[in-house]
């Protein structure tokens, strides 16, 4: 790690519930979630995830594109490097099948 290489904290950690029913959505549940992050070229972007019933994650570019994905998390898990190659809006989506309930602990950062 250099001097002028730092950690900038793109999602600080946060702990929620998933997959609850909510009549508002067209689902019925809450069960998608969807983090933007606004990321720099040249940097690599990492997340930590855990869950207590398994969470489904994807990194998706600025470009739409899937660029990393893992099924089921549930211990606590570091998903990257993931390089970051234009600046621009970067997503982290969270999903759980319909009906399952999971509490969800996560963060998001760049180096």
């Amino acid at each position: 790690m250099s001097l002028f290489s730092r950690k900038v904290v793109l999602i600080e950690e946060t702990s929620f519930h998933m997959g609850e029913v909510d009549y508002t959505k067209h689902s019925l549940y809450d069960n998608i979630r969807s983090y933007p992050m606004e990321v720099k070229a040249g940097k690599s972007l990492y997340v930590k995830i855990s869950s207590t019933n398994g969470v489904d994650v994807s990194i998706v570019d600025n470009k739409g594109y899937n660029v990393k994905f893992q099924e089921h998390v549930t211990s606590e898990s570091v998903m990257g490097p993931v390089p970051i190659k234009e600046k621009g809006t970067m997503a982290l989506i969270l999903g759980v099948f319909a009906g399952d309930r999971t509490d969800v602990t996560m963060s998001a950062w760049m180096e």
